[in-house]
């Protein structure tokens, strides 16, 4: 089995001959913050007061082909989000960033749902934002 990253024990990425659980498209946006000062007659100085928060988002398909219950996951991400869960979000080993994280949304598509309300195949867009 290759674990490619976590949220904490919420969300394990992983990948083997059973089980595929990956996500797609990450993006990172890291920013500062800046004051502006105003002088009379020349164009605003700006001056650096700290270190903004960072925001991730990603996209991850849970398919039941890939050895993945979508609806459990789901429900996981749904309770992380809706209990303010924070963790540490790790890839291929190593923090992103310093501090833990929590999901700030989470948008789900149901593309394949079967016979009684079965999920076969989602596909969900998760934010988390930098917790301090």
């Amino acid at each position: 089995m290759g674990v490619i990253g976590n949220f904490g024990s919420r969300i394990i990425f992983e990948t083997s001959d059973r089980r595929i659980l990956t996500f797609s498209g990450m993006t990172q946006k890291i920013s500062g913050k800046y004051a502006n000062h105003n002088v009379v007659g020349q164009k605003d100085r700006p001056e650096f007061t700290g270190p903004g928060s960072r925001s991730v988002s990603f996209t991850i398909v849970l398919d039941v082909n890939m050895g993945v219950r979508p609806r459990e996951i789901m429900e996981r991400i749904e309770d992380a989000v809706e209990n303010g869960e924070t963790a540490y979000l790790v890839i291929g080993g190593r923090p992103v960033g310093q501090n833990k994280f929590y999901i700030s949304s989470v948008s789900e598509a149901f593309d394949v749902v079967l016979s009684h309300g079965e999920i076969a195949r989602a596909t969900l867009n998760v934010s988390m934002e930098e917790y301090l």
